[in-house]
């Protein structure tokens, strides 16, 4: 992958079907692990800092019934993120969190349940996996994400609890109106 201005990047993703409870375990064992803060992505007048994501308001939930949404900058505790500016929007105090200037980082876009009736995964991802501390941070979520998991299906892993639910929920792995034929199947 090449990023504008010419530099190259190695990508790295997977992810995982988990509720709100296998996704507390996992990420306060990652917490406790490497030292982390987290910076809402998107466009934004205000830096959004959280320490620990667990205690974010639709942690766990899906609330918009597609697989995008809740994405969250990690970085160690030692980095701020550099904020991007984009020269499009005339507002000065506009800008943008996401990985493209930060490279020492790894992005969640969390999932979860979406009205009791399906489930969205959580995604992990870095486009600079080379930095050995994205690397780093990578793995290790991958690491205790393994863990913690029930099985893995069509290269998603699924949590214990959300395996559990299997028969409950839809595993949907686009969007809540996706034909079934999208949706992961489960045995």
């Amino acid at each position: 992958m090449e990023l504008a201005g010419g530099v190259d990047v190695a990508s790295r993703s997977f992810r995982i079907f988990a509720t709100k409870e296998d996704l507390s375990v996992i990420f306060s064992e990652f917490q406790k692990s490497i030292k982390v803060h987290y910076f809402k992505c998107g466009r934004s007048n205000k830096l959004t800092e959280v320490l620990d994501i667990t205690k974010e308001e639709f942690f766990g939930v899906n609330i918009h019934g597609k697989h995008l949404g809740n994405q969250w900058l990690v970085c160690p505790e030692h980095v701020i993120p550099q904020k991007r500016k984009n020269d499009m929007l005339q507002d000065e105090n506009i800008f943008f969190i996401d990985q493209m200037l930060n490279s020492v980082s790894v992005i969640v876009a969390l999932g979860g349940i979406y009205h009791g009736e399906a489930i969205f995964p959580t995604e992990i991802s870095t486009i600079w996996y080379e930095n050995s501390e994205s690397k780093m941070l990578y793995s290790e979520l991958k690491k205790i994400c393994r863990r913690h998991s029930q099985c893995t299906v069509e290269g998603y892993m699924i949590g214990k609890n959300a395996f559990c639910g299997k028969r409950q929920y839809r595993f949907c792995t686009i969007n809540i109106d996706s034909p079934e034929d999208y949706e992961l199947r489960i045995e």
